[in-house]
C-alpha cells in the first residue's frame, strides 16, 4: 500500500514539474480600445513534447467591474527551444469553458461557440510573453488582440532563435516549429 501512495506522490510531482505559472500584465485590445490588468497564465509541457497554455477564470476588468470570460486553453502546440527559450505557435479554434471563480456570476466565453485563436508565445523557466489574435468580426464585429508579458521579460518579441536580433533565422525557427522539425 505504501508503494502505491509513493508512486502517486511521485507521479503528481513529476506532472507539476512540467507546468509553470507566469504572472504579469495582460492587455486586451478590442477594436482599438484596450485595457491592462494583472493575470496568471500556465504553460505546461505535455508528455508528447507539445505544450498547453491555460488562462483559468479569466475576467476582464471593466472599470472595476469584472466581466467573466472563462477558461481559455490552447493545447497540443508545437514548440521549439533555443538557448533555453521555448517558442510555441498555434492556429486553433477553441471553445472557452465556464470558470469556477465564485465571485463571477456569469461567464460569457461558453456562449461564444467556436473561437478562432492565433497565438505566438515565448517563455523560459521564469518569464513569458504571448501575443494572441482573436478574429470575431463575423460573429461580434470584434477583432481582439491580447498581449501578455511578465515584468522581467527582456527579450525582443519575434526573436525566436534567441540571437538578440529579429532576422530571417527567426522565420526559419517558426517554419521548423510548424513542420515539427
Amino acid at each position: 500500500m505504501k508503494k502505491i501512495f509513493t508512486f502517486f506522490a511521485a507521479a503528481a510531482l513529476a506532472m507539476s514539474a512540467f507546468a509553470t505559472d507566469y504572472t504579469g500584465n495582460i492587455t486586451v485590445d478590442i477594436n482599438g480600445t484596450g485595457s491592462t490588468q494583472e493575470t496568471t497564465i500556465n504553460i505546461a509541457e505535455n508528455e508528447d513534447g507539445t505544450y498547453k497554455l491555460s488562462i483559468n477564470n479569466f475576467a476582464l476588468d471593466n472599470n472595476g467591474s469584472l466581466i467573466g470570460v472563462g477558461n481559455i486553453v490552447l493545447d497540443n502546440m508545437k514548440g521549439y527551444t533555443i538557448k533555453g527559450v521555448t517558442t510555441v505557435v498555434a492556429d486553433q479554434t477553441i471553445n472557452i469553458a465556464e470558470g469556477d471563480d465564485p465571485n463571477i456570476g456569469f461567464w460569457i466565453g461558453p456562449g461564444l461557440g467556436n473561437v478562432p485563436i492565433i497565438l505566438a508565445a515565448q517563455f523560459d523557466d521564469t518569464k513569458a510573453k504571448a501575443d494572441i489574435d482573436i478574429d470575431m468580426r463575423t460573429i461580434m464585429q470584434q477583432f481582439i488582440n491580447v498581449k501578455f508579458e511578465t515584468p522581467n521579460y527582456n527579450g525582443k518579441y519575434g526573436d525566436v532563435n534567441g540571437d538578440g536580433e529579429i532576422t530571417a533565422g527567426d522565420i526559419t525557427a517558426i517554419y521548423n516549429i510548424l513542420l515539427n522539425n
